[in-house]
């Protein structure tokens, strides 16, 4: 038991670090996307000696990463969103991966309706400094899928949990 909550606090470490990284600099380094997916990797394999469930895990990441390389192709994700998401899909395993895409959708819509109403805001300048004050200000806004991202692993991760 002891081991799948410290695999549960080491994925949900890793979201966070990439939910930082995008909200500051609307990058994801593919340092930690390739840290993350190896660091899967290896907890899936100690976690379950099963051949199998490894297996499962590389197909759900490899699917995953495929899937979101294409939206990133037709520009509705960022690439390091989609390496974060077959990152995030190697922990999570077939089971779990569709809790935290389908939660990754509603919580990304969510972000990008505040983003939207705050960039439309007439006092936004005078709440939001920085760099976030030009993104909300440009014509496209970017929105950053990892601030999604990491409560929506969180419920796929917590109810990984629920099932040991």
């Amino acid at each position: 038991m002891m081991g799948t909550w410290f695999y549960a606090a080491t994925f949900l470490g890793f979201m966070l670090l990439a939910a930082r990284s995008d909200a500051m600099d609307l990058r994801i380094s593919n340092q930690l996307t390739l840290t993350m997916a190896a660091g899967g990797l290896l907890a899936v394999g100690l976690l379950d000696a099963n051949g199998a469930t490894l297996f499962a895990a590389v197909l759900t990441g490899a699917a995953t990463l495929a899937i979101g390389w294409i939206m990133f192709e037709l520009g509705w994700l960022g690439g390091g969103d989609a390496k974060l998401a077959g990152a995030a899909a190697i922990w999570l395993g077939p089971q779990f991966t569709p809790v935290f895409l389908l939660a990754t959708t509603i919580f990304g819509a969510l972000l990008a309706i505040v983003l939207i109403v705050v960039s439309r805001w007439d006092r936004m300048p005078d709440l939001v400094g920085g760099p976030w004050r030009t993104r909300l200000a440009a014509d496209a806004i970017c929105v950053p899928y990892a601030v999604a991202m990491a409560p929506a692993g969180a419920l796929a991760i917590f109810a990984h949990l629920s099932t040991h």
